[in-house]
């Protein structure tokens, strides 16, 4: 099976811009939300409680994500804030994205 097969979700990539402007124009791009290792953590605050997740994302290489860029899942408009990209030997990219909600 090809990698590309592996991408079964989209996602919206939206550049972070320094100051109180709204993130740079987004564009949509082939992954893969690998939720099956999602880290997710509850702390009980008043007067909702906060859960944060960690999930993996995988992209195809060349695909421009940068530390805190703002991916949209297409799917359920689910809102993340991406760690640091890595390069795995140039076959693909993956990154860290986390989201934090009531």
């Amino acid at each position: 099976m090809a990698f590309e097969d592996y991408l079964n979700d989209l996602c919206d990539i939206y550049h972070a811009q320094k100051g109180d402007e709204s993130p740079g124009y987004g564009f949509s791009v082939a992954c893969h939300f690998a939720v099956t290792r999602e880290r997710s953590s509850i702390s009980q605050t008043a007067p909702a409680n906060i859960k944060e997740s960690r999930i993996k994302l995988a992209l195809p290489t060349g695909t421009d994500v940068r530390l805190n860029d703002k991916i949209v899942d297409r799917k359920n408009g689910c809102e993340y804030i991406a760690e640091i990209p890595h390069d795995i030997h140039g076959h693909h990219l993956f990154v860290y994205v986390v989201a934090k909600g009531t």
